[in-house]
């Protein structure tokens, strides 16, 4: 019970609200319940876990029992990722590598995405920011450095529970709530930015997050997305199948299954459907990459791909089938 209080922010409770009904919740030290629908979202592992709906991949009884068996007293961060992937037999062993080198690299790959956020909004506060998706918080330790305050969120506790570890082991002090991105459990226009790595696709409702994020913006506040493409010329990212985008969504599921032995719950959009779900909202635009960004392994590729960006020709042909896009925009001042 101490370590609940413990794990709680004092000015974070000024920023929350039911998701279910957007009214007021008060804290307990176990739990916060609203005012209004007396909904309860409890605090679990030190977590406020604000969700209206379980990770697509786990139920949350059962997401409870795997934490209990992978946390261990002492254990270390990298050791308990380990552990994760140890008692997690869905999740195929040829991946592990792929998934803990992308862990591994979130941190520099967050502050290469919120230089970018700030290079097109160079106006944008830096008093509030949300990672959305945070996953292990890699992004959100980047974030520390230049923001006042960050809260990361994401749907997946467990990766809340290891990503606490890493704070603590980088000597980081910021709060994660565990929520559904689509029905966020905070105020309206309270956050300076909001940055998503790779979230857009892992949700249930794109259209709902997109206005989830401009709900909790301040006006002029700025978002900056990630997000990788259905019609990529390389392998899908999550099951490294060379072509998988191409499949009609209803064979993606059972063709990861038969291929790589791992359920598949990614919704990768094309180029057509970002600019349609974010007409008047924010720009679609190519990736772009500062130098030594990608690391020295790819420093060649990155000069390549920054000269067929700039050549109009290459840039059509290659458009709809680049590996990722960003989204960024600004909330308008009404």
């Amino acid at each position: 019970m101490a370590e609940q209080r413990s794990s709680t922010f004092q000015w974070l409770d000024e920023l929350l609200q039911c998701p279910a009904c957007a009214a007021a919740v008060s804290r307990t030290d176990d739990h916060y319940r609203c005012e209004v629908c007396a909904r309860r979202f409890p605090i679990r592992f030190g977590i406020p876990d604000f969700r209206l709906l379980p990770d697509p991949y786990i139920s949350i009884d059962d997401e409870i029992r795997k934490i209990e068996s992978f946390t261990r007293r002492g254990r270390s961060f990298a050791d308990t990722v380990k552990a994760y992937y140890d008692i997690t037999p869905e999740s195929p062993p040829e991946l592990h590598s792929h998934y803990v080198a992308a862990m591994d690299a979130a941190v520099s790959r967050g502050a290469a995405i919120l230089r970018k956020l700030r290079a097109r909004f160079p106006e944008t506060a830096s008093h509030l920011a949300l990672d959305l998706g945070c996953g292990t918080g890699g992004m959100s330790i980047a974030a520390s450095s230049e923001y006042d305050q960050v809260i990361g969120v994401d749907v997946a506790l467990r990766w809340l529970v290891m990503g606490k570890l890493r704070l603590a082991e980088e000597g980081v002090s910021l709060p994660f709530i565990c929520a559904n991105a689509e029905s966020l459990p905070f105020r309206k226009e309270k956050f300076d930015v909001v940055v998503a790595d790779a979230v857009l696709e892992h949700v249930q409702n794109s259209a709902r997050l997109r206005d989830e994020t401009l709900r909790v913006l301040k006006p002029r506040g700025a978002y900056f997305f990630t997000t990788n493409n259905r019609f990529s010329v390389l392998p899908e990212p999550h099951v490294r199948i060379l072509g998988f985008g191409l499949l009609p969504r209803k064979l993606m599921e059972p063709v990861a299954r038969r291929l790589r032995h791992t359920p598949y719950r990614a919704r990768l959009h094309s180029r057509r459907e970002l600019l349609r779900l974010f007409k008047g909202k924010g720009e679609v635009l190519l990736p772009s990459f500062a130098e030594g960004e990608l690391g020295a392994r790819h420093e060649r590729v990155r000069k390549v791909w920054d000269y067929l960006r700039g050549n109009t020709l290459t840039r059509t042909i290659l458009t709809p089938f680049v590996p990722q896009y960003f989204i960024a925009g600004q909330k308008e001042v009404i």
